[in-house]
């Protein structure tokens, strides 16, 4: 204690020069101060703090909500979709592929449509590519039917191919 004191002692000194009003705006002035730096240097940091972990604490909340949500919706919808493709395993490649082609606007593009042991061979002539593409899509996703082969030769139209497509479910 003796340390603090020879620290203090010319403070000491300098204030009993003082007379007792000013002692007591120095002594108030100080104790002002000294709680004013406790507000900025201690306590506002950590409420801030504080303030700012409950924040993102609430924003992971409600992410992992929406990311529960979605997975048991990726999940429902997975669902769905295999016994989508469950159900139409009684039906004919062909079919299906019919279906979906007029679904997605190619059925004006085939001009034949050959069956095989393994699935069936399509024909295309004069086809949109991208039409193409949704329609190779749309059997994947509903039916589970998958082009084993391709073989896609550019039309002379812009953006028009001749396709020979070889159609299988898949394993």
């Amino acid at each position: 204690m003796s340390a603090l004191d020879n620290l203090l002692a010319p403070a000491q000194q300098w204030l009993n020069t003082l007379e007792s009003r000013e002692k007591r705006i120095v002594i108030s002035g100080s104790i002002a101060l000294l709680v004013i730096l406790f507000y900025l240097l201690v306590w506002d940091p950590i409420i801030s703090n504080h303030e700012e972990q409950q924040l993102k604490h609430e924003s992971q909340r409600q992410l992992y909500s929406w990311m529960k949500n979605a997975g048991a919706e990726i999940n429902s919808l997975k669902s769905m979709g295999g016994s989508a493709a469950a159900r139409s395993r009684n039906q004919s490649i062909s079919s299906l592929a019919d279906r979906s082609a007029q679904v997605t606007g190619v059925k004006s593009f085939i001009n034949k449509i050959d069956q095989s042991k393994t699935g069936v061979k399509v024909t295309l002539k004069n086809a949109d590519f991208d039409l193409i593409i949704n329609w190779l899509t749309d059997l994947e996703n509903k039916y589970g039917i998958i082009s084993s082969q391709i073989k896609i030769e550019r039309a002379k139209k812009d953006g028009a191919v001749n396709a020979n497509i070889t159609l299988e479910r898949s394993s």
